[in-house]
């Protein structure tokens, strides 16, 4: 017989597949039940949710009995039909658990099937991903969702913060961290815009609420400057002064609740402006390239609407045509060529005061390259791995090869500054984007120097690539 410390122990992190999370099969109740007898069911099989047996099914859950029959004055004898959710949201059960607590925050629900063969095997709840309620990112949504005063937001970056580190040390990836961290901070805006909406009364037209840099790649982690902005449809006369105020309202909801300005100005107390000077904007940008221009603008190529009905397409299509205007694509890359990895000779790092600025030597570079190739493609994907796929398999800017090496690069290097980001938080000290080289362990820092060393051989062949040491 096998010793206990032989056997596997169960997996209970986020990496697994949800399958491993389902406790029960999964519970029907009939399509011409009673919202009694779903209630009665759920309490005997000790249970927040139900699913109906309807075509297509439907699902009825604790908080639909409370907001759609009791809050509706709605009687037991009430068609379950009436008040079930439908069509259901579903979940692989091959899908790791962390794409479930993404999918459940996108969609702000607390209860997900998931499919096999194109059957329900099981449901599963927020409790079942994760156990500590107040570091649970669905709690946490849950708060920002009630929000009634954003003054009552509380120390949103602290909650921020031990949520990441929850995470982390449950050994969630950084890059994934981020991404659950980008939906909260979006679900933030949302409610912050409401709220505004609230006060100021109806817009006079439609608006969309854009973010950029890395919280439009959501590939933000612990919280830092906004960078934010609001284009909106100028068909009514007042609706520069609504938005002016709306802008307002909102940025400084995001400052209430732990946001610090941008040093650079771009937020949209600064950049709220109708969609036809922002195609203006963005046009001259990409038709009349000036290199230090570029510096700046390149980070509104990463946009992304969080908030408001205003489509975006004109802005898309601009964006897409720059694939054909080779100055643009060569200054965009001069510009991404500038974030240099600290190397001297013999490739030894160099630091200042014992520190490495991991953005702005190593991810900066990655960031830069995979956005022109990107943009070199005409593709609207934001995410930097994405675009790191969309590159490899074009090899316009960079081959397949140095494409899945920066790939695997950039997980790395936001890895180790979201920890050196925690321990900083831990000790009080200011949040920053540099790691003390002798405090990595001797793995680290061999892979550190690597993935500078790979990152600036990158830079070489695609500036001798692309000649741009020569004017362009």
């Amino acid at each position: 017989m096998a010793s206990p410390s032989n056997i596997a122990q169960p997996d209970y992190g986020l990496a697994q597949p949800v399958k491993n999370l389902i406790k029960l099969a999964p519970v029907f109740v009939a399509a011409n039940a009673t919202v009694g007898e779903a209630a009665r069911e759920m309490k005997r099989s000790g249970i927040g949710s139900v699913l109906i047996a309807t075509e297509p099914p439907g699902i009825l859950t604790d908080r639909d009995l409370r907001g759609r029959v009791l809050a509706a004055n709605a009687g037991a004898e009430t068609p379950v039909v009436r008040v079930m959710s439908r069509p259901l949201i579903t979940i692989s059960s091959t899908a790791p658990a962390f794409a479930a607590l993404q999918l459940m925050i996108d969609r702000n629900i607390h209860h997900l099937p998931v499919g096999e063969e194109g059957s329900i095997i099981g449901v599963i709840s927020a409790s079942d991903l994760l156990i500590h309620q107040s570091r649970n990112p669905l709690y946490l949504r849950d708060i920002i969702d009630r929000l009634e005063d954003v003054t009552a937001i509380g120390d949103y970056s602290a909650a921020i913060a031990a949520l990441a580190e929850t995470l982390f040390q449950g050994g969630l990836a950084a890059l994934e961290i981020s991404r659950l961290v980008s939906s909260l901070n979006d679900a933030l805006v949302r409610r912050l815009v409401h709220l505004a909406e609230q006060e100021l009364g109806s817009p006079p037209g439609h608006y969309a609420w854009i973010v950029f840099g890395s919280e439009g790649r959501m590939e933000q982690t612990l919280l830092t400057d906004q960078d934010n902005a609001l284009v909106f449809d100028s068909t009514a006369n007042e609706s520069g002064v609504y938005f002016a105020a709306l802008s307002k309202r909102v940025v400084e909801g995001l400052m209430q609740a732990g946001f610090p300005p941008c040093p650079g100005g771009f937020m949209a107390t600064n950049w709220t402006k109708p969609i036809e000077q922002w195609q203006e904007l963005f046009t001259r940008w990409i038709d009349l390239p000036e290199p230090e221009a570029l510096l700046d603008a390149a980070i509104f190529f990463d946009f992304r609407s969080v908030a408001g009905s205003l489509a975006l397409e004109p802005l898309e299509t601009i964006i897409g045509a720059a694939k054909s205007k080779t100055r643009f694509l060569a200054h965009m890359l001069k510009g991404a060529l500038t974030f240099r990895p600290p190397l001297g000779f013999f490739n030894r790092l160099k630091t200042r005061g014992g520190k490495i600025d991991l953005k702005m030597t190593g991810l900066a570079p990655i960031v830069g390259l995979a956005r022109v190739a990107a943009m070199a493609e005409a593709s609207r994907q934001r995410p930097t791995l994405e675009r790191l796929r969309v590159a490899g398999a074009s090899g316009r800017i960079i081959d397949r090869e140095s494409a899945q090496a920066l790939a695997e690069i950039m997980p790395f290097l936001l890895h180790l500054r979201l920890s050196a980001q925690l321990e900083a938080q831990k000790n009080r000290q200011p949040l920053g984007n540099s790691v003390a080289v002798e405090q990595l362990s001797p793995w680290d820092r061999r892979h550190l120097k690597e993935a500078l060393v790979l990152v600036k051989r990158m830079q070489e062949d695609v500036r001798a690539a692309w000649r741009l040491d020569a004017t362009n």
